[in-house]
């Protein structure tokens, strides 16, 4: 009976089998061998990436935001600041790669997926759009993903063998499990990107771990808030609060260990003050980025 790895080897080059099912065959070998990091991405890569959860690089997905004219059809968005139309124009996919596979089957050669609320209404003022947004993504990125993890799983096999793990039938020799744990061979098949960048479900929201790519985005914005502040008129207590949430921002983007249930804390109370400052462009700006940190409300 042939081994488990060489199987998974002609499965990975075979178009015939799914994804899913390639995933599963990692899952049960990486779990047989103890590999717990692959056993930890396959999981996610097969039940969909929550919120919070570390995002691949590879399922970053980019699209074109446009709104539906009935008269029209689709009307592409004009962006004057470049850094928005990138943040916009950018999608991480958290749904499982059964979910995905469904995607692919689709007759259309685009997807539509919604904004949350806070960055449609920022759309609808900004952009000349009057009519409700959706990030136009095309199929082949999606695509992308599920080819990606093929080849992953297809080094991760090869280097397998390259190691002298192949098992026999359904079992690996104690020989073959010693030798998985002495030798590197996750390949990076689960290394991991975090973005602020808003997941794919329809109006979805996110709340993400900060990392230090992360504390470099909201140390921008930060920057941003603080010299945008001189400009505001709010209340002298308003005054206060804010400048208190920033000076509180400030010390945690600048933490070895930041922590995030204070920086959400002070974000919403960002929130709640500037949101009150109607007719403002420079404030509508500072809502929509922090919609990429916060949950819609």
């Amino acid at each position: 009976m042939t081994g488990l790895v060489l199987e998974l080897q002609r499965d990975a080059l075979n178009s015939e089998i799914t994804v899913s099912n390639l995933l599963r065959k990692v899952f049960v070998i990486s779990k047989k061998l103890n590999i717990v990091e692959i056993e930890g991405w396959v999981n996610k890569e097969l039940n969909g990436y929550l919120t919070g959860d570390e995002i691949p690089e590879y399922r970053i997905v980019y699209g074109e935001v446009k709104a539906w004219n009935p008269y029209r059809g689709w009307i592409p968005a004009f962006f004057q600041d470049t850094q928005m139309a990138e943040l916009f124009s950018k999608r991480n996919m958290s749904l499982s790669i059964g979910e995905i596979e469904s995607l692919t089957e689709n007759e259309a050669h685009e997807l539509q997926v919604s904004f949350s609320p806070d960055m449609e209404s920022y759309l609808i003022r900004n952009t000349r759009l009057q009519f409700k947004p959706s990030l136009i993504i095309g199929k082949t990125g999606i695509i992308n993903i599920l080819e990606t993890v093929r080849n992953n799983v297809l080094d991760w096999a090869l280097e397998l063998e390259r190691q002298g793990i192949l098992g026999e039938g359904m079992s690996f020799s104690p020989e073959e499990k010693k030798l998985a744990h002495q030798t590197n061979i996750t390949n990076n098949i689960g290394s991991m990107h975090n973005s602020q960048i808003q997941q794919d479900s329809a109006g979805a929201t996110q709340s993400l771990a900060i990392t230090e790519t992360d504390t470099t985005e909201l140390k921008k914005f930060v920057e941003e808030l603080k010299n945008a502040m001189a400009g505001f008129q709010l209340a002298q207590e308003q005054s206060q609060d804010l400048k208190e949430a920033i000076a509180t921002l400030e010390i945690q983007v600048n933490s070895a260990k930041p922590k995030n249930v204070i920086i959400h804390e002070s974000l919403h109370t960002v929130r709640n003050i500037i949101e009150g400052m109607t007719g403002s462009v420079i404030a509508s700006g500072l809502i929509c980025q922090l919609g990429l940190f916060l949950p819609a409300v």
